[in-house]
Formats: C-alpha cells, structure tokens, sequence
C-alpha cells in the first residue's frame, strides 16, 4: 500500500507545478500514440475511425476499385503486420538505449509512412504507406506505455495510465469530423486531406519530446542514480531533493531492481520459468488477445458494412453515427480510466463483459429478425444496441489492457510484455480484421455467435485470472502475482526507514514537529 508520506506537492494538481508537468509529459507520449487502437496508427487520427470514414467517401471507393471482403481486409490488415516485428525491435532499443529515443525513432518512422500514405499515387502506395506507419507504431507501442508508467506521480499513476487508450476516441472523432468534411470536398482530396493531417501528432511528439524526462527505474537500471533522483525531486517534488516522497520512492526503486537483478540477462524465457511468470504471460496474453476479440472487431472497422446490412446507406448519416459513437466513446472511457483506483480493475472487467455479452446478444437477435423481416423498426434498434455495447467495452477494455499489463509486469520483463502484447496482439488482430468482412459477408448476423461464445469464455477467465491491483505502487503491483504480500509489506518498511533516516537530519520544507509527527506514524499506511 502506498503510504501517507508528506511531499511538497499541492493537494490540486491544476496547482501544482510539478504535477502539471506529469501531465504535459503524458499528453505528449500519448500523442505518440493517438491513432492507436492496437499498435501505432495515423498519429493524430485513429484508424479504425479513419478507415470507417474513408469507406463512407465516394472518391476514396472509386480510387481503390470499390473495396471488399478479402481486399479490404488486406487494406486494414497492412497497418498492422510490421509491428509483429517491429514490436521486439522496440523493446531492444528501450531497454538498451531508452524509452526516450525509442519513442522519437517510432514517430519518425511513422511520420514517413504518414506522408506516403496521404500523396499515394496508386493502392499499392497507400498500403506501403500504412505498413510503414505500422512499422514504427511497434517501437512507440512498447516505448510509450512504459514511459507513462514509470515517470508518473504515484498520486496520478493509474489515472494517467489508464488514460492512454481513451484518447484515442478523440483521434476517433477527429476521423470522424473530418471525414464528414471531407465529403464536400471534390475530387481525390475528399480523402487525402483526412490522411494527411496524420501527420501533426508525430510532428508535434518529436517537437516536444525533448523536454519529457527519461525514465527514473530505467536511469537506475544503468546506474545513473543521481539523475532518476533529480528527475523524481523536479516531477514530484517541485525540486526538493530530500522530499520524503522521493526519497521513499527511490529507496524502493532501488530494492526492487536489485532483487529483480536487471543486470542478469533477463530474456523471454524468464516469462516461463515460475509460476507468477507463466501466470502474468497467460493473462498479458488474453488482454492483447482480448482488446479487439470480444467482438468490437466488428462494429470498428467494419462499421460501414454493418450498418449497410441493416438498411443504412447514406454517407453522411453513417458519417454523423461515427461521430456520436466516437463521443460516445470518448466520454465513458475517460470517465472509467479516471475512476479507476475507486473502482478498482478487476470489477470493472467483469461488469464490462457482462455487459458485453448481453449487448451482443441483443445486436444478434435485432440483425436477425431485420435480416428476415426487413423491419425498419429493428434496423434502426441496432443502433443504440451498438451504443449500449461500446458503453460496456469502454469501462474496461478500452482504460486498462496496457496499463494493466504494464503494472504488472517487474521492470526487467516490462517492455518485452509490452512488446508481446503488441506482437501477439497485431497477430491476432490482422487475423481477425481480415476474417471479419469475409465472414460478415458470408454468413451476416449469424457470426454474431462466434463473439458471444468468446464473451462467454473471457467472463470465466477474468474472474479467476484477473487480480486486483489497486492502492499498490508499480513496484508492488509486480509482485502480487509471485503471492509476495509479506515482501511487499517488508519493501515498504525498508523504504520508509530509509526515508526515516533523511527525516532525522531534518526535512528543508517542514518544520521539526512535522516530520516528529510524521516519523511517528510511519507503521500507519494510509490510501492515498
């Protein structure tokens, strides 16, 4: 548990210095990530979104020869195939030279792609284009969430991590709108202007990256204790260095990597060589699987056709349901991820599959009996059907499969489970992405089924898979699942005694009966 330890921080962030900055670093590594919904995509605008709009625009149909089945799920596939690699390559460079440099690699990369997508001169060009975003997508998919995890306050942690993928929905909506503009815009550029605004996101990470901080845990990985310290003083403190904060969370740091032996080695096969390892793969594994396998796969990409089958046709109100589900959206997930330590993970995974699955239960039933009555009545019901089912996904799977998956994870193995998951996830993803639209098309409502049974399974294995980890610091939120809870009780008293050692010789900051009084309620922990 994360005890009540004085730090020079204001009680409201909005007045705080320090804490603002903690914010201003997450936005700009979640920038990185905007267009994601599994690895890397368009950087400003998301592209499940910005494929769906795209299907709506005439220009963009007549450009690439009316797109469907197997094609267009080649089309979607394309963006996500070299992050397989890639991904593996982004957890060398961040554990060899930084979060830092792999972050801004992965935007330059991917600020290439952005522009040969958005001038290509044939489909071959533009699938070129993605697969290049894609490439550089699997460096910043590993990079940008351990950064975010391990340079956060401890108070903003679990807000700040939990929000990295809602913001998405506001590179959703942005597709969405401008998508909707683009509509009235003649000729080829009705869609390359939605494309080539993908580019400001990586323009702007690698504007401003310079002035985000490294790592602290990965600074004193490579024995460059003195600069996490400073780094944890300035972000957490407001610059006091013997803050009794930052001297208890790099005490802690310290022991952590020192039991974890980072120096070691560690390699793959360490996720299978104990019982908490081969228990954080299984469930790491589930999650990347999970994100777009508990059947929102259908109703992303493939919104356009989906709504076709139900009798809704006209672009621009296929455009104008984008936009609304996009705010949609944006509003629950970001209400979720900001309550996250109140509600607590793991019941937030359950309600959300239960939710799910009842949901889809009722978009099946409302497909099929339009598809044999041609009711108006139950087209038109699929649509807030629709609502009700993203309202459920983004509770949970929207806010915490990264940094449930992050958190964890021990430092040594951090980026190679973030690396797995984009791997492993891609995989499953361009599978799935590229299956949907065939089977959709050939069998319409009835492989509703498929997604209700996964649902179904994901229910069971969340429930006794799925601990909870909240109130816990990133250090001790890796060691319940090796069931250490005394060497987590006995981390704390360790780093509270070294903090109690610097309170000895006085706190520059506080008064003498303060830190008496603060030295003599150390054994009490409180939540903070």
């Amino acid at each position: 548990m994360l005890p009540n330890i004085p730090n020079n921080t204001d009680e409201h962030w909005y007045k705080d210095p320090a804490l603002k900055a903690n914010i201003a670093h997450w936005a700009v590594s979640r920038l990185s990530t905007i267009a994601l919904r599994h690895p890397l995509t368009q950087m400003l605008l998301d592209d499940a979104g910005l494929l769906n709009g795209l299907q709506a625009v005439t220009s963009w149909n007549e450009f690439f020869d009316h797109p469907k089945g197997t094609i267009l799920g080649l089309y979607a596939a394309s963006l996500y195939l070299p992050s397989i690699v890639t991904a593996y390559l982004g957890d060398f460079l961040s554990q060899r030279f930084g979060r830092r440099i792999t972050l801004a690699l992965g935007s330059f990369i991917v600020l290439a792609g952005g522009f040969i997508n958005a001038f290509a001169s044939s489909a071959g060009m533009w699938v070129a284009g993605r697969a290049i975003i894609g490439g550089g997508g699997g460096l910043a998919k590993v990079a940008a969430p351990a950064l975010i995890q391990e340079i956060a306050h401890p108070r903003l942690r679990p807000m700040l991590a939990s929000c990295y993928y809602p913001f998405f929905y506001f590179g959703a909506l942005l597709s969405a709108l401008l998508c909707f503009a683009a509509l009235y815009i003649p000729g080829d550029w009705s869609w390359r202007t939605p494309s080539i605004v993908q580019v400001v996101g990586p323009l702007f990470v690698l504007a401003t990256l310079k002035s985000c901080p490294e790592s602290p845990r990965w600074l004193v990985s490579k024995d460059r204790t003195a600069e996490a310290s400073a780094i944890l003083s300035k972000y957490h403190a407001n610059g006091v260095v013997d803050d009794p904060l930052v001297r208890w969370e790099l005490a802690e740091i310290q022991m952590v990597l020192e039991k974890e032996r980072v120096g070691l080695h560690a390699s793959y096969r360490d996720f299978f060589m104990t019982a908490g390892n081969r228990r954080r793969l299984i469930v790491l594994l589930s999650l990347c699987v999970g994100t777009n396998w508990v059947g929102n796969g259908t109703v992303s990409y493939y919104l356009t056709p989906v709504l076709n089958s139900i009798g809704i046709t006209s672009p621009v109100q296929i455009t104008l349901l984008t936009s609304g589900l996009a705010i949609w959206n944006l509003i629950l997930s970001f209400g979720a991820a900001l309550n996250v330590e109140r509600f607590g993970r793991r019941p937030l995974f359950l309600v959300s599959i239960i939710g799910m699955l009842v949901s889809y239960v009722l978009i099946m039933g409302l497909s099929a009996g339009f598809a044999t009555t041609g009711s108006h009545a139950m087209s038109v019901a699929v649509v807030p059907s629709i609502f009700l089912y993203y309202g459920f996904y983004d509770i949970a799977w929207t806010p915490l499969p990264v940094p449930y998956t992050a958190e964890i994870l021990p430092f040594r193995l951090r980026t190679k489970g973030l690396a797995l998951f984009t791997s492993v996830g891609t995989m499953a993803n361009s599978f799935n992405q590229f299956v949907n639209p065939i089977a959709l098309h050939a069998i319409q409502w009835k492989y509703y089924a498929v997604y209700i049974a996964i649902l179904l399974f994901y229910l069971v294995f969340a429930y006794f898979m799925y601990p909870e980890t909240r109130h816990h610091t990133i250090e001790e939120v890796s060691m319940i699942f090796d069931k250490r809870n005394d060497e987590i009780a006995n981390l704390n008293e360790l780093a509270l005694r070294e903090v109690e050692k610097r309170a000895a010789d006085g706190y520059a900051h506080r008064g003498k009966d303060e830190v008496s009084e603060w030295k003599g309620s150390c054994s009490h922990r409180e939540d903070v």
